[in-house]
């Protein structure tokens, strides 16, 4: 389904007369971020726990690290298993419901959203996402998260865009309309290997080291980088015995070299299938979002590998936690009013997936 394909009805116009929010989702593995039409904007980690330690029936629903730091409770991330069962929607919908309640959402009134899926999503995954959507909103639909942030960010002339998340990276040329299987390219390396890899290279410099790999990601999120930088990246390293202080600088460069280099041979191999009257100007506008794209020099070590193809111009303009969302919410208010009609008047009987 398209865009520009939906239909309109001679429906009274319902939806104006009514009091409305707009919400924008992405819905991602590692952190769920959202946006508002009434200027609220909140993310947290992808992850719900019940405890029962307040001696309530019924239990609280924890988010985020609380939940994470939760001892005894049932701790799941629903959307790192890609839905597999019913015990990960259900999951995901207290998740969202608690999310959305403590940030002020108000589900009983006429929301309408627009979710972010990633690119390569499979259909049984889309179904499960859909089917909680229209249980939790008035009007829902589901989008390639890769064109929400295009969209938000004016990039549907001609670009590439390379969402580098926790599990995988995502690549895409956008070039006006939702990308297609063929636009797009998803590799298996992204934030979880870099961290991986620190742990490693650690443990071969301290055999005794305690580091796990969460402790792993905060230092790449404070220190990773690519290239000289002036931080000598002084941390200090568990051991089973106590800790020592070291700078962590090279173990870093070569975890982060060991991953982006792959990524940017994912971007060559997609710029090698597009036509040579495009391949200029899409490798002169390439977009990096997503946890991974806040390394130190990043953008430029991927201009310097590029140079083989005739080089390549790198930004980094994408808002890394809010990027999604915030396409998803202007496409929800951009929307033609009759679309939502058709939603609230339940005449829509297309897979509302584009």
């Amino acid at each position: 389904m398209g865009l520009n394909n939906i239909v309109v009805d001679d429906m009274d116009d319902k939806i104006s007369n009514e009091e409305h929010l707009y919400i924008g989702i992405d819905a991602g593995m590692f952190k769920t971020s959202v946006c508002t039409s009434d200027g609220k904007r909140f993310s947290e980690r992808s992850v719900v726990a019940l405890s029962r330690s307040d001696g309530g029936s019924e239990g609280t629903v924890l988010l985020g690290r609380e939940a994470l730091d939760l001892k005894d409770g049932d701790i799941r991330e629903p959307l790192a298993g890609g839905l597999k069962s019913e015990e990960d929607v259900m999951a995901l919908r207290k998740f969202l419901e608690a999310l959305l309640a403590e940030n002020g959402i108000d589900l009983n009134r006429n929301v309408y959203a627009i979710v972010g899926v990633p690119s390569d999503s499979d259909k049984e995954y889309k179904k499960k996402v859909m089917e909680l959507s229209r249980e939790l909103f008035s009007g829902a639909m589901l989008v390639d998260e890769i064109f929400c942030a295009a969209y938000k960010k004016g990039l549907l002339g001609g670009s590439i865009i390379v969402d580098m998340g926790l599990d995988k990276t995502d690549i895409c040329i956008i070039n006006s309309e939702v990308p297609q299987d063929t636009d797009h390219l998803s590799i298996p390396c992204a934030g979880k290997d870099i961290d991986r890899e620190i742990v490693k290279l650690i443990k071969e410099r301290w055999p005794a080291s305690q580091v796990t790999e969460e402790v792993a990601r905060e230092w790449k999120e404070k220190y990773g980088h690519l290239g000289p930088v002036s931080d000598n990246c002084t941390v200090e390293v568990p051991l089973e015995d106590g800790n020592v202080q070291g700078s962590i600088a090279d173990e870093l460069e070569i975890a982060c070299e060991f991953v982006i280099t792959d990524i940017v041979s994912g971007i060559t191999r997609i710029l090698s299938d597009v036509d040579p009257d495009m391949r200029e100007s899409l490798r002169n506008n390439i977009h990096i979002f997503g946890g991974t794209s806040g390394l130190t020099n990043i953008g430029t070590f991927i201009e310097n590998e590029l140079k083989e193809l005739g080089g390549g111009k790198v930004r980094s303009d994408i808002d890394s936690v809010y990027g999604i969302s915030e396409g998803a919410l202007e496409l929800a208010k951009n929307m033609p009013p009759e679309f939502w009609k058709q939603l609230v008047a339940g005449k829509q009987d297309e897979e509302l997936i584009i």
